[in-house]
Order: C-alpha cells, then sequence, then structure tokens
C-alpha cells in the first residue's frame, strides 16, 4: 500500500513541478500522507492543501514560490481572479518580495483574509479577467492602477516602469487609463503622480525604487541608461543608471550596486572575482572624462539619511521640496537588498 502512494505522490508531484506549480490536494489517503511527509521535512505546505518539495521549493525565487501557490489555489478555485500585486507577478512586473504577501484575490463582497492571512479578498466589481502565467488575472492597465495607488510612490513606480519597459503598457495609454478611473477610487492621486514619472528604459525595478527615493528627497530627476562611448572599442557603447548634467558642464553619473551580477554564476562570467574585475574595468572607462561617480547599494536607498547625504555629497542639484521626512542621523533601519527580489 506505501509504496503504491509514495508512487502516487511521485507521479503528482513531477507533474506538477511540470507545471510550475505546488501540488494541491483533497481530504484523503494522499492527503495524509502528504502531511506525513511535511512533518519529516521532505515537504514543505506553504499553504493548507499545497505542497512541494523541500529541496525544490528553497531553490526558487519569491517570484517563483509565489506562481507556484497561485497555480495550484487556481486548480483548487477554478473561479479566483488574482488581482493586485499577486496579478503583477502573474503578468511578469516587478514587484518586491514584501509585498507578494498575501496573494490578493478580487471578490464581489466585503474584503476579508483567509489561512492567517497569507491570502487576502479585495473587493472589486464586474473585472473582466485575462490570463497570465497560466492563471486569471485582472487586465494589465488595472493591475497596475491598483498597484500604484495602493502602494508607496517607489514600489508602485517599479511596478508601472516595468510594465513599460516590457513593451505592455505605453505610458501615455497608462495616463489615460488612470486619469479615466476617476478620483472615486481611494488613491488615485498617487497613482496618477506615479504614472506621470513611468519610464520605460529602467532595467530592474531597484531602479525605479532608487529614482523614486530620489525625487522623494527633493533631487532633481536624472537621465537614465545614459549611452557612454567605450573610449578603448570605438562604436561600442556603455550604458549608466544614472546621469545629471550640470549648468557649468560637470557631469554626475549614478551607479546601483547589485549584488545579483557579482554573485550570480549565470551573470558573473564564472566567479565574483571576474565580475568585479570587470565592473572596474568598466568604471574606468566611463571616467576618462573625469565625471563624478556616486556608487550606492539597495541598502543605502533604503535608508533615507544614507542616501541624501550621498546625492548631497556628490553635488546633485535640489529642485523642490522634500516629499518626507530625512532623519537628522543615521536610522539603522537597512533595507536588505534580498528584500526586494527585483529583476
Amino acid at each position: 500500500m506505501w509504496q503504491s502512494v509514495d508512487h502516487e505522490i511521485d507521479v503528482f508531484m513531477r507533474e506538477a513541478e511540470r507545471r510550475g506549480a505546488c501540488l494541491e490536494s483533497f481530504p484523503g489517503r494522499l492527503h495524509r500522507a502528504l502531511e506525513r511527509r511535511v512533518r519529516s521535512g521532505e515537504l514543505v505546505s506553504p499553504l493548507p492543501r499545497l505542497y512541494a518539495r523541500a529541496e525544490v521549493w528553497h531553490a526558487l525565487s519569491k517570484t517563483e514560490q509565489t506562481l507556484s501557490m497561485m497555480r495550484a489555489l487556481h486548480e483548487l478555485h477554478p473561479d479566483w481572479v488574482f488581482c493586485g500585486t499577486s496579478a503583477a507577478v502573474a503578468h511578469g512586473l516587478s514587484v518586491s518580495n514584501r509585498l507578494q504577501e498575501p496573494l490578493q484575490v478580487a471578490t464581489s463582497s466585503g474584503a476579508r483574509r483567509y489561512h492567517g492571512g497569507r491570502i487576502a479578498a479585495v473587493h472589486m466589481r464586474d473585472e473582466t479577467a485575462v490570463m497570465a502565467s497560466g492563471v486569471p488575472v485582472t487586465a494589465l492597465e488595472r493591475t497596475v492602477f491598483d498597484c500604484m495607488r495602493r502602494h508607496s510612490f517607489p514600489e508602485g513606480l517599479a511596478i508601472a516602469d516595468s510594465a513599460l519597459h516590457a513593451g505592455k503598457l505605453g505610458g501615455d495609454a497608462l495616463i489615460a487609463y488612470v486619469r479615466s478611473m476617476g478620483s472615486r477610487y481611494r488613491g488615485f492621486r498617487q497613482a496618477e503622480m506615479t504614472a506621470s514619472f513611468a519610464d520605460p528604459r529602467p532595467d530592474n525595478g531597484m531602479e525605479s525604487i532608487a529614482r523614486a527615493t530620489m525625487y522623494q528627497l527633493g533631487y532633481q530627476m536624472p537621465d537614465l541608461q545614459v549611452p557612454v562611448q567605450d573610449p578603448m572599442s570605438p562604436g561600442r557603447i556603455l550604458h549608466v543608471d544614472f546621469m545629471w548634467v550640470l549648468p557649468d558642464g560637470t557631469i554626475i553619473i549614478g551607479e546601483l550596486d547589485g549584488g545579483e551580477k557579482v554573485w550570480n554564476p549565470e551573470m558573473n562570467g564564472g566567479s565574483p572575482l571576474v565580475a568585479l574585475r570587470r565592473e572596474r574595468r568598466r568604471e574606468s572607462r566611463i571616467t576618462i572624462d573625469r565625471p563624478k561617480i556616486i556608487r550606492f547599494s539597495p541598502e543605502e536607498v533604503g535608508d533615507l539619511y544614507e542616501f541624501n547625504r550621498l546625492l548631497g555629497t556628490f553635488g546633485v542639484p535640489r529642485d523642490h521640496e522634500p516629499l518626507v521626512s530625512i532623519p537628522d542621523g543615521p536610522t539603522h533601519d537597512l533595507v536588505p537588498a534580498e528584500a526586494y527580489g527585483l529583476a
């Protein structure tokens, strides 16, 4: 009997993994066997009735884990339509790790939460569903609108920028859609402001968060992904993340230091040392005309005191009053890079 159960679990688990989903179960013999394997550590159960092999689950990124749960929940609840940041994940947009829970589901009844708050039912009416990443979700425009109005300016901008970057939505179309929704929606003004700043050029969500934070601190918006000629290789173009050109001709370059390109074997050219050497060589070439270069990390962006100190020290100009309170000293509230999980 146990050999039969083991075989069933193995077959069903492999099929779920092929779909990029958790294995879902119903009460009965198989369910009890799955629960025993959770207690032994062989399986994990990220939500009630959802299962995955522990080694497979822990190798997934946060976004992959989110999609795995959503696909399994779709099998259990075919009528559910995912919305908000859950829909944004399915659409392939840049959603920070911390915004991926709770999973969000549209409902025509009142808002409520399930499974210890890990699934949130969000009140919405008559939304047409589309399929994305194998699950029903709100349409792209509505998804971006909801994220911009419900979340902070930096995190909403990361989602909006990524929609434009992927070519899934145009900036003018996004602004027009937001205005068509009208001020009857809570957070409409923030969504309208965020849409006006949306730009397809940032390479990743963390660049968008950095740019939004610059604006919140009162600094002039930089030019983005600016091409720079490689002096050692005619015709080869390097791109810098941020650039300011001051009235006296001074150039200030901002570069976001992401750890992934150093430690990820798929991005570092073979080792962290190779990646660091490549980055130092690149920087030596873009500094041939002696611009100022500010290098900053996601952790520094997340500390308003430190980020403000960096930008001010390097002479980045302000053109408006700060929109946030800037601490008088270090806050020690650094946000770990992995908390963003933005590609």
